[in-house]
C-alpha cells in the first residue's frame, strides 16, 4: 500500500505577482480614456459686455459640444424689460442661435440662456451687452434687484472621472497581493 503525502503549498512567487500588478497598472494607464469634462459655452455673438454699434438681429452661443434641443431656450431682455427675442431657439451644430425683434432700442440688452449639453447635464447662464444705436431712444430702465449671473456662472461637475477610481483600487490590491505574496515566501 502506498501513502500519498501532502505536498507542501507554495505561496505565490514575487515575479508573477510583481508581473500581474505592473501588467494591471500599465493596461489601466493605457487603456483609462482622457477625461472629458462636460460641454460648455465657448462664444457668444454679441460676446459678453460687448457694446455693438448697432442692434443685431439674433444672438449666437456656441458651446464645445452639439447641444441637445430638449430644454434649450434663450430669452433676451431689452432695456425696459421687455422681451427682445422672438421664436425658438436653433441649434446649428455646436451654435444654438436666437432671432431678435426688429427695430430694438439702443441700451442695454440682457441674455438668459439654458440648454443641455451632449451627455444629457444641464447648462444654465447669462451675459449682458449693449447697442449704441437703436431705432428708438431707450427708456430708463430700473436697476434689477440682484445681478444677473454670469457666462462664468454656468455649472460643472467637479466629479471624479470613475476610471480613475477604479484604476487607483485595482492597483492598491495588485499593490497588496504584491505584499502578501512576499510575506507568504519568507516563511
Amino acid at each position: 500500500m502506498t501513502v500519498l503525502r501532502a505536498l507542501p503549498i507554495a505561496g505565490p512567487r514575487p515575479a508573477p505577482v510583481l508581473l500581474v500588478g505592473l501588467l494591471t497598472v500599465l493596461l489601466l494607464g493605457i487603456g483609462a480614456p482622457p477625461a472629458r469634462a462636460h460641454d460648455a459655452l465657448v462664444g457668444s455673438s454679441p460676446s459678453a459686455g460687448a457694446a455693438v454699434p448697432t442692434a443685431p438681429s439674433s444672438v449666437e452661443l456656441e458651446f464645445s459640444g452639439t447641444p441637445l434641443p430638449l430644454g434649450t431656450e434663450v430669452l433676451v431682455l431689452g432695456p425696459d424689460g421687455a422681451v427682445a427675442s422672438t421664436g425658438a431657439a436653433e441649434i446649428q451644430d455646436t451654435t444654438v442661435v436666437q432671432s431678435l425683434t426688429a427695430g430694438l432700442p439702443a441700451g442695454g440688452y440682457t441674455v438668459q440662456w439654458r440648454s443641455t449639453s451632449s451627455d444629457g447635464h444641464p447648462l444654465t447662464g447669462s451675459w449682458d451687452f449693449t447697442v449704441a444705436a437703436g431705432s428708438t431712444p431707450a427708456p430708463d430702465a430700473a436697476a434689477p434687484d440682484a445681478a444677473p449671473p454670469s457666462v462664468a456662472d454656468a455649472t460643472a461637475d467637479p466629479a471624479l472621472p470613475v476610471g480613475w477610481l477604479v484604476g487607483g483600487v485595482l492597483a492598491l490590491g495588485a499593490a497588496a497581493a504584491l505584499v502578501l505574496g512576499r510575506l507568504r515566501s519568507r516563511r
